[in-house]
C-alpha cells in the first residue's frame, strides 16, 4: 500500500500514519501532503493525527485491544530511503518512521524503517507478514 502510495503521488511526497502496537504496524492510514513544498518535503495534517488517535480510541474502547498512532511514512521519490536532515529536523518522539523511495523509474519501491534515538535516526529491522 505505502509503495503504491508512493507512486500514485509522484512527483510529491506521499505521507500517512502507522497504526498498531508497540512491536507491530497493523495499518497504513494515508493522508495527504500539506506541506508548501510538497516536491522536498511533507507534512500531515494535524486533523488526521488527532483522527487517527480518536480512530485508536474507539477501537480499544470497542475490542478491548490495544492500538496506537505509532508512526509515520513518506516517500524520496527521487531519492534512497533514507532519512534527510528535514526528516531529522521534524522528527519528534517514539514515532517508526518509515521512507520508501526511489521511485522514478523503480520496478521495485524499497522501504526502509527507522526510530530516532538520542537525536540520531537508528535503522531498524521491519518484516512483513
Amino acid at each position: 500500500m505505502i509503495a503504491s502510495h508512493a507512486r500514485a503521488d509522484q512527483p510529491h511526497e506521499c505521507c500517512g500514519l502507522l497504526i498498531g502496537t508497540d512491536d507491530l504496524i497493523i495499518e497504513a492510514v494515508a493522508t495527504p501532503n500539506v506541506a508548501a513544498d510538497p516536491i522536498r518535503r511533507f507534512e500531515i495534517p494535524p486533523v488526521e493525527h488527532i483522527r487517527q488517535m480518536r480512530r485508536c480510541r474507539t477501537f480499544n474502547a470497542e475490542t478491548g485491544q490495544r492500538r496506537e498512532v505509532v508512526g509515520a511514512y513518506h516517500s524520496h521519490p527521487r531519492s534512497a530511503p533514507a532519512p534527510s536532515s528535514t526528516d531529522l529536523e521534524q522528527a519528534f518522539g517514539e514515532f517508526v518512521y518509515l521512507i520508501a523511495g526511489p521511485v522514478v523509474d523503480a520496478d521495485e519501491v524499497e522501504i526502509r524503517a527507522y526510530r530516532l534515538e538520542r537525536g540520531v535516526f537508528e535503522s531498524i529491522t521491519i518484516e512483513r507478514c
